[in-house]
């Protein structure tokens, strides 16, 4: 029995982690194997291109922020079921590719209305539009729409924040999304997702703008992983990537170390890796990469260590324009 997917979105009481529903929009998808293209339910409602549109009534007080942005008011859904009786009645039950943009924030207040979200696989199409589309200025499911269909965007935009339009508009980008990258399955999409989610640099800190790989390569550095496990319990997919940097970082296996000074280090693929004591030069050591019996690349250093740091780094990043 294959999976169901079903892209999701809701409009919501507010933004924080207690939001609670005021409207569910929801559209199952599939592809469609015989070609293997992404395919969506049918809606039979021909005047409107909305996905279902379901409202419910919330317990919490819907935010004045909130309904500037959906227009929803408490006596828009005051007569509607209760969210807690409406949401897990539409949305599936077990396993499920569940795709939403920012899709955790959906999640959130799904379970808040009581559906158990343990198996729901999590596909979020703004961080594949920003991994695949990294030059837009703005990755708003909105700004998306313009950008891959201005037309229907200016016929349908002025819908947005209705949750069954989001869900129309997500299904556009979902579907330029895999014609991109060309994806042919669920199981793809949900993979490239949790790697799109997983962060490259730091975006904030000593560290920012810096690649998480970059800063495991230098042993002074990797002290701030153990600040960032120890402090930061938000951002799992920060967590992973910085256990993965830390994991997998390989270190160079120095030889004929003398008078402390290690001085070569060789890789399989034939490289070789030279630190030397230069007492002439602008700085004292000098770090070497040679290719092929010839030098590719060398940079001078204050300290052995930031010397073997450059090596590391050209070792596990390949090569880099080394700002001294």
């Amino acid at each position: 029995m294959n999976t169901p997917a079903m892209i999701i979105d809701f409009e919501a009481t507010d933004v924080s982690k207690e939001a609670e529903a005021t409207q569910l929009g929801y559209r199952n998808v599939y592809f469609d194997h015989t070609d293997n293209c992404l395919s969506a339910e049918v809606i039979y409602d021909t005047g409107s291109i909305a996905s279902h549109t379901v409202n419910c009534k919330p317990d919490r007080a819907i935010s004045y922020g909130a309904m500037a942005v959906s227009h929803i008011t408490p006596d828009d859904v005051k007569d509607y079921r209760n969210h807690k009786m409406v949401v897990p009645q539409y949305l599936p039950v077990g396993e499920a590719y569940i795709i939403g943009h920012n899709v955790d924030f959906d999640i959130q207040v799904a379970a808040n209305a009581g559906v158990d979200v343990s198996q729901y696989k999590r596909i979020c199409t703004q961080a594949l539009a920003r991994r695949l589309l990294p030059n837009l200025d703005s990755h708003s499911l909105g700004a998306l729409t313009y950008a891959i269909n201005p037309d229907l965007a200016r016929q349908y935009c002025r819908n947005a924040h209705n949750a069954g339009y989001d869900v129309t508009f997500t299904l556009w980008l979902l579907e330029e999304i895999c014609e991109i990258g060309f994806f042919t399955s669920m199981e793809q999409l949900y993979l490239a997702s949790e790697s799109a989610r997983t962060p490259i640099v730091f975006d904030f800190g000593k560290h920012n703008g810096k690649a998480i790989k970059e800063v495991a390569c230098h042993p002074k550095d990797r002290e701030y992983f153990d600040w960032v496990f120890d402090n930061i319990k938000d951002k799992p997919y920060l967590i992973k990537a910085c256990r993965q940097a830390v994991d997998n970082i390989k270190l160079l296996n120095w030889r004929h170390e003398r008078g402390g000074l290690p001085a070569i280090a060789e890789v399989d693929n034939g490289d070789s890796y030279h630190i030397c004591s230069r007492p002439d030069a602008p700085a004292p050591y000098i770090a070497i990469k040679k290719a092929g019996g010839q030098v590719v690349d060398d940079a001078y250093f204050d300290n052995t260590n930031d010397a073997k740091a450059w090596c590391n780094k050209h070792f596990n990043m390949g090569a880099f324009y080394e700002e001294e």
